[in-house]
């Protein structure tokens, strides 16, 4: 038998050997796991195979370069492995697949009758797609864009696209989106369809599936848009004693905008997009204005910072109508000093449930009229409502009032209803006899 040394040489003649070998004795007791005989792995990927059988021994791996090491320093290593029962094996390790590792590889243990007992597996290595693409990729608002993404070498892989977790159907030709050879269409950009655009490199072969991923960042360039909608221009913001407000001026810009803000008219320092007013001196009231500009523009908001004063609780809260499914509340006109602009009710009931479980229902509703009644609607029929009111005005709301407990009525069932239902049976029984004497008499 050739020895056991790195050549490939002897490695050939070895081969022989053990193949005559395997044929020779049970090879059947010497197994693989993951049982493949001929593994195909990705560049960089992690891959493991075991070796195992019963009752053997003196496990070792060999592969296109020699004997294997059990050392973990190495790269590709092997390492015994714990089995269970009277099993034992020999892990073969790849830290990281490369394509230097192609070629086969051979596992031998010996029997306890000494014979010698082999296997094999046959590593294809395939190599990761890589991109030729620019990672950002920036354009103009309100032109057609096509995002390119192409594959290094002779590659000719299938693309996928997505955007936003929504995925870009292949081959579409119309609409907002095209996946054309190359890269994706985007048509009539505009700064809603920046972000990160993903594509997915796929290429199959009979023995192998190797794929990419490519994260691309669109830039659209555009003059600053506020992020939020705020109402009014001035918009009118109502501050307590010794409250704080936060005055946003949030903005999407490309390129990013500079920011400049004034109060009463006066320039001051603030490169932010925001500005936080504490309320602690009358000084602090006013106007203030916050403008975003880049290149390609700019837009400017208004704020008037003013004095708020809670409304006063409301008063004489009582009932004025009450059904089966619904409550009218009312109370006593506040002064018109609150400016109010509505109320809100709050109603609580407490739930059975079919378990003997109790629990609180708790809803709410605002209304945004001054004058009463107020009414609840779609309640249940013989049930206890705890009720409660406050006022509102644009600076805030007021405490809520004390609760009052109001019982929707219970349904009633007319008497008059089932003797007109009787009747009804009646007639038509009455009608049914005489059609039947009129046949009968014909």
């Amino acid at each position: 038998m050739a020895s056991w040394t790195n050549s490939k040489r002897s490695f050939k003649i070895f081969t022989v050997t053990v193949l005559v070998a395997i044929t020779g004795c049970a090879s059947q007791t010497i197994q693989i796991t993951p049982n493949e005989e001929e593994p195909v792995r990705e560049e960089r990927s992690k891959y493991g195979v075991t070796c195992y059988g019963p009752n053997l021994s003196e496990f070792q791996w060999r592969g296109p370069a020699g004997i294997i090491s059990q050392s973990p320093q190495f790269r590709v290593h092997s390492q015994k492995l714990p089995m269970q029962r009277n099993q034992t094996g020999l892990l073969l390790v790849f830290e990281t697949v490369k394509q230097e590792d192609v070629g086969k590889y051979f596992c031998t243990a010996t029997g306890m009758d000494g014979r010698g007992h082999a296997i094999s597996i046959t590593l294809t290595v395939t190599k990761i797609l890589e991109f030729d693409t620019p990672t950002e990729q920036i354009t103009n608002e309100y032109t057609d864009y096509f995002i390119r993404c192409k594959v290094k070498g002779n590659s000719n892989p299938t693309f996928m696209w997505s955007y936003n977790g929504q995925t870009l159907k292949e081959k579409t030709t119309s609409g907002k989106y095209s996946v054309l050879e190359g890269g994706l269409m985007v048509r009539n950009v505009t700064h809603l369809d920046s972000g990160e655009y993903t594509c997915r490199a796929f290429e199959t072969t009979n023995k192998s599936s190797v794929s990419g991923i490519k994260v691309i960042e669109l830039k659209v360039r555009h003059k600053p848009v506020f992020l939020n909608h705020m109402e009014g221009d001035p918009v009118d913001l109502y501050v307590f004693q010794t409250d704080s407000v936060n005055l946003s001026c949030q903005n999407s810009a490309e390129p990013a905008a500079n920011m400049t803000w004034t109060f009463n008219g006066k320039l001051f320092t603030n490169p932010a997009d925001h500005y936080l007013v504490t309320f602690n001196r009358p000084e602090k009231l006013g106007s203030y204005s916050c403008t975003a500009t880049n290149s390609l523009g700019k837009i400017t908001r208004r704020f008037n910072l003013i004095e708020g004063f809670k409304p006063k609780m409301p008063s004489g809260l009582s009932v004025a109508r009450v059904g089966d499914n619904f409550i009218e509340l009312q109370v006593m006109p506040n002064d018109k000093g609150d400016e109010l602009i509505g109320y809100r009710v709050e109603y609580v009931t407490r739930v059975v449930e079919p378990s003997g479980n109790t629990f609180e229902s708790f809803d709410m509703m605002n209304f945004n009229t001054t004058e009463g009644p107020f009414m609840l609607v779609n309640l249940k029929p013989n049930t206890e409502y705890i009720t409660k009111i406050l006022a509102r005005n644009r600076a805030g709301n007021s405490e809520y009032t004390e609760p009052i407990v109001v019982r929707t009525s219970p349904v009633i069932v007319t008497s008059g209803a089932p003797a007109l239902f009787d009747g009804f049976l009646l007639q038509q029984l009455l009608a049914v006899i005489a059609a039947a004497s009129f046949a009968a008499s014909l």
